[in-house]
């Protein structure tokens, strides 16, 4: 893909979440088909079903030699070194409760490095974009991430996977300890919407343990772009999107498994690829409070 190719895709990709996002607003408040998508109680409806058809068709559309993953329709598309990932409606449980907390998350990778996220915040109707070494965008304001005061009174927000269950008892012992070094530990339960809060300095720090998914890619990218530092939980760095299937599951999330004193960046690379099916966990602070959130979520997990 050549620059105006490129140009086209965030074209392609913005006006695919507008429309998903207008969708997810005419439905909002009103009588919903909702089911249970898996015996942990997340939710689907056919706003989600109908949103993940209306940006395939409109990204294949275009771009029919691409790899496409979405949330609802799974993988599909041509075999090829540029992926998509799409999350029709961040926040379905949000949606479906009557809670204004949800969003679209679209993003584009070229052999396993992200070089395009789109975020809309449905409710609000704001765009969020961020193209590979060229920024972050709200609207027409580039995002800069300039948090001010002690990171004690700040708040920061809590992100989880889906496979976190209640008897994890070292997500309960970090979650209390950040809750206890910090003023706030927000939970969104729309992580696309966190990231964007993350990139225009509301937030200071974003902690996410062993989660996963296509709501996940796009705001990676917008944050780093806003200039947020992101690394495991040993304080490696973290790349975009990593096919190597080498991640913090196989590394630190092993060690503090293992209990107190165990190392977590023995077996880590400098540099840790996040692979699409796996577990992450980490880290995501402006440089200036990166090392202070590090060291509290480290003092929880007991990593050295």
């Amino acid at each position: 893909m050549n620059r105006n190719e490129w140009s086209l895709a965030k074209e392609v990709a913005v006006k695919a979440a507008w429309k998903a996002g207008e969708l997810a607003r005419e439905r909002f408040g009103g009588k919903l088909d909702i089911q249970h998508k898996d015996d942990r109680g997340d939710l689907v409806t056919e706003v989600d079903v109908l949103s993940d058809r209306l940006i395939v068709e409109d990204i294949l559309a275009v771009f029919p030699s691409h790899r496409i993953y979405s949330e609802e329709a799974g993988e599909g598309g041509a075999n090829s070194d540029w992926v998509w990932h799409v999350d029709p409606l961040d926040g379905t449980n949000n949606f479906a409760l009557g809670i204004p907390l949800y969003g679209v998350c679209i993003s584009l990778s070229y052999q396993g490095q992200i070089v395009l996220g789109v975020i809309h915040d449905s409710a609000l109707g704001l765009n969020y974009v961020a193209v590979k070494d060229e920024g972050a965008w709200q609207e027409e304001v580039k995002l800069e991430a300039k948090p001010k005061g002690a990171l004690v009174k700040s708040t920061i927000s809590w992100i989880q996977g889906h496979g976190v269950g209640k008897d994890d008892h070292r997500a309960l012992e970090l979650r209390h300890h950040l809750e206890h070094s910090v003023k706030r530990v927000l939970r969104m339960w729309a992580p696309s919407l966190t990231w964007a809060m993350l990139a225009r300095g509301d937030l200071h720090g974003v902690v996410l343990y062993n989660s996963e998914g296509e709501d996940l890619y796009a705001g990676l990218l917008l944050a780093q772009e806003a200039g947020v530092k992101v690394t495991d939980f040993a304080g490696n760095p973290i790349a975009m999107l990593g096919s190597s299937g080498v991640g913090l599951s196989a590394g630190a999330s092993a060690s503090a498994s293992a209990g107190a004193g165990a190392s977590a960046s023995a077996s880590i690379s400098s540099e840790v690829g996040i692979g699409m099916a796996e577990a992450v966990y980490l880290v995501a602070a402006v440089p200036e409070y990166h090392a202070e959130l590090l060291a509290f979520v480290q003092e929880a997990i007991k990593v050295e």
